[in-house]
């Protein structure tokens, strides 16, 4: 069995709901645009998987059985002929992986920061479509306390929260000062990253040992060693994932999965993840954010988990009418890069003395965005709020802008 033709297709895809779109539009994150790597062989067996392909015509006469645990093909081209390789054996992908340790992998909900009321239809939906975890981008432009509480009210006990900081917190100090305030609150689940622990080891250690709940943070070696994490986020290429996954083992640190993608990388995922002794910590994936997971009977959460298939191959089936409905020309500019050409003024605002707000004024997330990373502005503050205000022609908002972009804001 060889390869005989490698086919690589961009897709637009867009978000499931409207206020999903406004959020995701805004940050510094991925899009619409979805990378699908399509493989066949010579005896017709078809693989697919999400993302890059590094060199097709590198690909091209190769036994997929000798390439598919080299993680430098790329992640598509890598997903693709372990789909291939489990159909032409008649083995569910896991069984070339290892030997299957859980049946059903957990798996979370995904969300950018939000106002509170956007994560309190997020959390909603997710309960609907049978998730009991969500994990929230906490940024020092939103009240994550204020955040917290909101959602907490419309959750049950047992749903959890998984706050990712991505080191907004920058220090040991301020991350113990808000952590605090969140650490009674009965859904908080885990943090993560509330700065990069790596960045402080004696920090972290010490921040361990005042906070009650779980910290996880990105894996690294000199964190491991450093025995200041409570778990770990673990994503890359297949091998890249077993020598993390078998180090944090040793350490008996759990980990989730971190590979974004549709439902094509969501099923390998779990099929990975069920041969990991410490993938126990719930699985991201984002692909319940598109309004297409790529896949004809979807991948079904039940009470948090999904069922790892036993079907060769990746055990799902590619919606091959889905994938020429969204297909695009590479070269075509996503919904999200033609939202943010146009112009906007991003408004921080938090109480100040009396009746006064502190208002500060941006052009671009970008730029508040390292300005907080600097520290260059106070994080988290209480009552903090991202008023987003979109070019209405008029004179006062070309003024305006024109003043920002002429100081660098």
């Amino acid at each position: 069995m060889k390869i005989k033709h490698v086919e690589t297709m961009t897709l637009d895809i867009p978000f499931y709901a409207d206020h999903v779109t406004r959020a995701m539009q805004r940050a510094n994150t991925h899009n619409e645009r979805v990378h699908l790597c399509r493989i066949e062989t010579d005896n017709d067996i078809v693989g697919y998987g999400d993302g890059g392909v590094s060199d097709a015509a590198r690909l091209i006469g190769q036994n997929p059985f000798v390439i598919m645990n080299d993680d430098s093909i790329g992640f598509g081209a890598q997903l693709a002929v372990l789909d291939i390789a489990g159909k032409a054996v008649g083995a569910p992908v896991h069984a070339l992986l290892g030997d299957k340790v859980r049946d059903r992998c957990p798996i979370s909900w995904w969300d950018i920061d939000m106002p509170p009321e956007d994560w309190v239809a997020e959390a909603e939906e997710s309960l609907k479509r049978g998730y009991t975890t969500f994990k929230m981008k906490a940024r020092p432009w939103f009240d994550i306390i204020e955040q917290i509480e909101t959602v907490g009210k419309v959750v049950p006990l047992d749903y959890k929260f998984d706050v990712d900081f991505n080191g907004f917190l920058l220090t040991q100090a301020k991350a113990e000062i808000i952590l605090q305030q969140l650490d009674p609150h009965p859904n908080i689940g885990m943090y993560e990253s509330p700065f990069y622990l790596q960045q402080d080891l004696t920090g972290a250690k010490i921040l361990r040992e005042r906070i009650s709940k779980p910290i996880v943070e990105h894996f690294r070696d000199e964190v491991l060693h450093a025995h200041c994490s409570d778990g770990f986020v673990i994503g890359g290429g297949v091998n890249q994932v077993r020598r993390d996954a078998t180090l944090a083992g040793a350490f008996n640190k759990p980990f989730w999965l971190q590979l974004v993608g549709t439902g094509i990388t969501t099923a390998f995922a779990v099929h990975l993840g069920s041969v990991l002794s410490h993938a126990q910590l719930p699985y991201i994936t984002c692909f319940e954010l598109w309004e297409h997971n790529l896949l004809k009977d979807g991948l079904p959460v039940i009470d948090g988990f999904i069922d790892v298939p036993d079907a060769p191959g990746l055990g799902v089936e590619v919606d091959e009418a889905a994938i020429e409905q969204y297909k695009v020309d590479p070269n075509t500019p996503t919904p999200t890069a033609l939202y943010r050409q146009k112009k906007r003024i991003l408004r921080i605002s938090w109480p100040g003395a009396g009746d006064k707000s502190r208002i500060w004024e941006f052009t671009d997330e970008s730029i508040y965005q390292q300005a907080f990373y600097q520290g260059n502005l106070p994080g988290f503050e209480r009552g903090v709020n991202l008023e987003v205000i979109e070019d209405d022609n008029s004179a006062g908002f070309q003024s305006q802008h024109e003043k920002l972009v002429a100081c660098g804001l």
